[in-house]
């Protein structure tokens, strides 16, 4: 073929197909490669400001983080994104763009001065004295990834929303007569007089014939069905089983623990007195004062109130650290300038640091350094598993060939539960996972890989599946005798139970606890409770709502678990605003937020309008995709 392009090259006629060759690369191929490159980061739009991708990850994970504590610590980027956590990052960049932008427009600007209170009042940066602590402040910043001059610059952007948001929602005031109202209508309590009566207490109800058990079990089946169960084969790859077999040189060892140093001792510490100005004539007065006095009383002289520091290394001072551990015992320095001011610094104690040795720490090191390869390796192998299993290889064969750990599950439902009621698999953190992917999946087919907690991979096959049945007659015959038995009795205390209502209803004057003692019942009177009273002992839940629609005197009754409930409304006990104890405040509280958050609800519509809000769902969706994460 070579042969052939090269003796016809000069023909007219391979031109041609040489240049609709390239024209069909150009339409069908270059293109694509070109249009795909050429992708917008944008993410939304609002007004004249775009939300890139960027912005809309670093949002979202840090929201992840936020909430991951909640969840074990195990939360993925899929499972968050279902639980809206993607939608709602990117609301919150909406709407501080929206805030953004009129802050802009209506010319508000946030002075230094603003900043500087905000941040001295800011309790993360004070110490056990309450005061502002400049080495707190740094540490914070520098645990959070922040410079000072990218915090200030955040914390005036979140200044000027507040002054937007607070100039739209000053001066909300809810109507006295609607807090009063709501307040009677919340604070309002009732006391019921309770008559319990235990399914128990009907006694012995025999037992059914053998048409009525047959019917009985053919009308409940559900009850008496076992459910599907799956046998499974899960291979896994975690970080742990490879770091364990990862051998380490010792000179890696060596070259990390000089690397690391610093890491694996006690810094020397120093107890610092401080005085921040910010004149450097002035520090220079109290620097040359401090130096007979000493740096408390010069500074008092000079109406400035010293700052203690107690115990602080060097990287906790990252401007002046230099300068404070540049001094011997009991000296004081001149005038260091900082992004804070002007300081004057003395020292007072000195705590010597001291180094563990490297046979101290070579355990630690070898464990740390196996674990980061392990997780190097990890996502190679995962790569690997990933093309062999799409390629249609078994993964008993894959397992094997990339060190996999294999286990089987005789039999599980979609519980995670062993046809015997146990925890088919407790050594398996992932198993709801697991088995959210096996049971979608037909029988001898093969998962992908998943990731799942702590940078965990597992595949799963399905092994076989026994479809769920009706149990026979025959094998759950007693349960189906007690099922019976105890419909019957609930079904008998139920119409007992409308007898004692309608002996409460014949006359308003009889005795709930006679009554409840010629029934078999037991008698009770309810606390006060209120119409949100979540539970009241003896009263179901659902009986609170019945009482509050009822009047004084009337009968409801209800179930509770294996028991009838007959109640009678007692008293009712209105809430009165106007009293010495009445907490209307916290109603008012209530309200007037509500309202604060309708009106910038309406707020937020008025900004969307005037800077409108452009939202790429796709480009979302293509960059946040499961296999993009």
């Amino acid at each position: 073929m070579l042969q052939f392009i090269r003796n016809y090259a000069g023909s007219w006629i391979v031109k041609i197909l040489f240049v609709l060759l390239i024209l069909s690369f150009g339409v069908w191929g270059i293109g694509d490669m070109i249009r795909q490159g050429g992708i917008s980061s944008t993410v939304a739009s609002v007004g004249k400001v775009d939300i890139d991708r960027v912005e809309l990850d670093q949002e979202f994970r840090r929201q992840m983080e936020r909430l991951r504590p909640m969840f074990g610590g195990n939360l993925t980027p899929e499972q968050a994104r279902q639980f809206g956590l993607l939608d709602q990052s990117l609301s919150a960049l909406v709407q501080r763009a929206l805030y953004d932008q009129a802050a802009r427009d209506v010319g508000i600007s946030v002075g230094t001065d603003v900043v500087r209170l905000r941040i001295g009042d800011e309790p993360a940066f004070r110490n056990p004295q309450g005061q502002f602590d400049p080495a707190l402040f740094r540490s914070v910043l520098r645990n959070n990834q922040l410079t000072e001059d990218g915090y200030v610059a955040i914390l005036r952007r979140e200044l000027a929303r507040e002054f937007v948001a607070g100039a739209v929602s000053a001066g909300v005031a809810p109507p006295k007569v609607l807090v009063e109202d709501l307040y009677r209508y919340r604070g309002e309590k009732r006391v019921a007089e309770l008559i319990t009566l235990p399914n128990a207490s009907v006694g012995d109800v025999g037992v059914p014939d053998d048409a009525e058990l047959t019917r009985y079990y053919e009308d409940h089946q559900v009850r008496f069905t076992a459910p599907e169960y799956r046998a499974l084969t899960i291979a896994q790859l975690s970080p742990d089983s490879l770091a364990k077999d990862i051998q380490i040189p010792d000179d890696q060892l060596r070259a990390a623990y000089d690397e690391r140093a610093a890491e694996f001792g006690t810094p020397e510490r120093r107890s610092i007195e401080m005085v921040v100005v910010d004149d450097e004539a002035k520090a220079k007065e109290i620097a040359e004062a401090a130096k007979s006095k000493g740096l408390p009383t010069a500074a008092k002289d000079a109406g400035v109130d010293p700052i203690t520091l107690d115990n602080i290394a060097r990287n906790e001072l990252p401007e002046i650290g230099d300068a404070a551990f540049g001094l011997a015992q009991g000296a004081v320095s001149g005038p260091v300038k900082s992004g804070l001011g002007w300081h004057v610094l003395a020292v007072t104690a000195i705590q010597p640091g001291a180094t563990k040795s490297f046979e101290d720490v070579r355990a630690q090191l070898l464990a740390e350094m196996q674990k980061e390869k392990a997780l190097d390796s990890v996502y190679s192998i995962a790569n690997r598993v990933e093309d062999q299993l799409a390629s249609g290889a078994p993964l008993d064969e894959v397992a094997q060939a990339q060190g996999l750990k294999v286990s089987k599950i005789a039999a599980v439902d979609s519980s995670g539960k062993a046809p015997d009621g146990k925890n088919a698999a407790p050594d398996q953190p992932d198993l709801p996972n697991m088995l959210k992917a096996a049971f979608q999946l037909a029988s001898g087919a093969t998962s992908t890989l998943t990731e799942g907690a702590n940078n965990s991979f597992f595949a799963v096959r399905v092994d076989g599946v026994t479809p769920a049945k009706v149990k026979p007659l025959a094998d759950v015959r007693d349960q189906v005798v007690a099922g019976w038995q105890e419909d019957k009795r609930a079904k008998a205390a139920a119409a007992k139970a409308e007898e004692i209502a309608g002996k409460l209803k014949q006359g308003s004057e009889a005795a709930a606890q006679d009554v409840a003692t010629q029934s078999g019942g037991s008698f009770a009177m309810t606390a006060p409770f209120t119409r949100d009273a979540k539970s009241v002992e003896g009263l179901p839940a659902e009986m609170v709502g019945k009482l509050f629609a009822a009047k004084p005197g009337e009968v409801v009754t209800g179930a509770s678990g294996d028991a009838q409930v007959v109640a009678r409304l007692k008293e009712v006990i209105p809430a009165d605003p106007k009293a010495p104890d009445a907490n209307v405040a916290s109603v008012e509280g209530t309200v007037a937020q509500g309202m604060e958050s309708d009106i910038m609800a309406q707020f937020g519509n008025a900004l969307r309008k005037e800077y409108p809000v452009d939202i790429h769902h796709a480009r979302i969706d293509q960059f946040f995709a499961t296999g993009n994460q």
